[in-house]
């Protein structure tokens, strides 16, 4: 049985509009699903990126699981921020130091963001300040202080040959 003229037509003209309405989308919200800060990892005082062996990276009084990296070998990490508090904290422990562990403290404004139709209502955040304790970091370098749903470094953590 062939389809009818009309039928045809109409597949003819629906076909191109569809195709054009899903090229619309540029699929932006899809970056990085949320406003997570990407922290990378340098050797002190230069911009070579390095990886900590056995690192353990947990949060302080988060809810659930806070642990993110479980004695791994890491050269960055996303520390995820909540949005009913302005204040999250990660400790770092590391492989053979013991006693010795880092506290990152990130301090931050939550605002709220409707991205559109396609990606919905979503949490940006704002650093106002951020500091790390000293026992094997050697310091934080804020980069992008405008944490979003995209994959650029928010922080550099230095730290000396381990």
């Amino acid at each position: 049985m062939k389809p009818s003229a009309p039928l045809l037509r109409m597949a003819t003209l629906l076909v191109p509009v569809l195709l054009g309405a899903a090229a619309c989308t540029d699929g932006a919200c899809y970056d990085n699903g949320s406003a997570l800060p990407l922290v990378r990892f340098y050797a002190s005082g230069t911009t070579t990126q390095v990886s900590v062996d056995g690192l353990t990276i947990c949060g302080i009084d988060a809810p659930g699981d806070s642990l993110l990296v479980d004695s791994t070998a890491t050269s960055e990490v996303y520390l995820p921020l909540r949005a009913t508090t302005n204040t999250c904290q990660w400790v770092f422990i590391y492989p053979g130091i013991a006693g010795d562990a880092d506290t990152l403290t990130l301090n931050y404004r939550p605002i709220a963001y409707f991205a559109g139709a396609e990606c919905g209502a979503m949490y940006n955040f704002e650093l106002t300040s951020v500091s790390v304790t000293d026992n094997v970091i050697d310091s934080v370098q804020v980069v992008k202080p405008l944490i979003d749903n995209g994959t650029d470094v928010a922080l550099r953590l230095f730290f000396p040959t381990l």
